[in-house]
């Protein structure tokens, strides 16, 4: 019995080390091709172009969904400046396993911090039909897809029940650059019966475009203005766009 004891132990070690190699684990396969389109330290310039509030309960109710917004006033401009980037696994399955973006919004004129951390202002880029797949974009009621060669976003209408038993009517939209990922035109409006509660249009500002806009933009009408000559004019109805390098200098506000 005692020599059987070292021979099993021998004989156990070497099936170990032979059967070992067999449950290596096998990496995932990449599914997507996401990356990301900006760097750490990256800023850019953003404008809060229209805040309009029908009373003070209905801009506490924004500010309670986009915090920053207690800290500007419209016409107010903002760095956005990228701070951290998540790792983008090569193998994604579900929308929780997505990458964050983590910025900072610092005040233009003195760079003061106005909030830190906040996400949602960059996406990866280069695979938007895998971000429409994995966020369940078009199958999710009430969320529309916006896919053009610039510009990759959603749009959510709802219409809800205000605390009169008024129909409010609700409209979300959001886009990013496809060029980088960075948000580009974000506005929250709420409206009930043909009259306006929240109107919050905030825009990645380039230098030419409008600070402020006026009410009753339609982002369902295709508005496009040539910018041209003395860019001091202040045009309701459009946003310059400005796109980097030798694009063009004008940016659609809306469709």
């Amino acid at each position: 019995m005692s020599e059987m004891k070292p021979r099993l132990l021998a004989s156990t070690l070497f099936l170990a080390i032979l059967i070992a190699p067999m449950f290596v684990p096998v990496l995932a396969q990449p599914n997507h091709t996401l990356e990301w389109g900006v760097d750490p330290g990256e800023e850019f310039t953003y404008v809060l172009q229209r805040a309009y509030y029908a009373d003070s309960n209905n801009m506490a109710f924004i500010v309670a969904l986009i915090p920053f917004l207690a800290e500007m006033q419209a016409g107010q401009k903002v760095l956005l400046r990228v701070d951290h980037l998540d790792l983008i696994e090569s193998s994604i399955n579900e929308s929780s396993q997505l990458p964050d973006s983590y910025c900072n919004l610092l005040r233009e004129n003195d760079s003061a911090l106005i909030m830190a951390n906040l996400t949602g202002f960059v996406e990866p880029i280069d695979d938007w039909e895998f971000l429409d797949e994995v966020k369940n974009i078009t199958g999710t009621e009430g969320l529309t897809l916006i896919d053009t060669e610039d510009y990759w976003g959603t749009i959510w209408t709802a219409v809800i029940s205000g605390s009169g038993g008024s129909d409010i009517t609700v409209r979300l939209e959001m886009r990013y650059e496809k060029e980088n990922g960075t948000l580009s035109y974000l506005r929250h409006k709420y409206t009930t019966l043909g009259n306006d509660l929240i109107d919050v249009i905030f825009v990645h500002w380039y230098p030419g475009m409008p600070t402020i806009v006026a009410g009753g933009i339609q982002t369902t009408t295709l508005m496009i203005i040539v910018v041209s000559g003395v860019m001091g004019l202040i045009i309701a109805f459009i946003v310059y766009r400005g796109i980097k390098g030798r694009k063009s200098v004008v940016q659609r506000l809306g469709e």
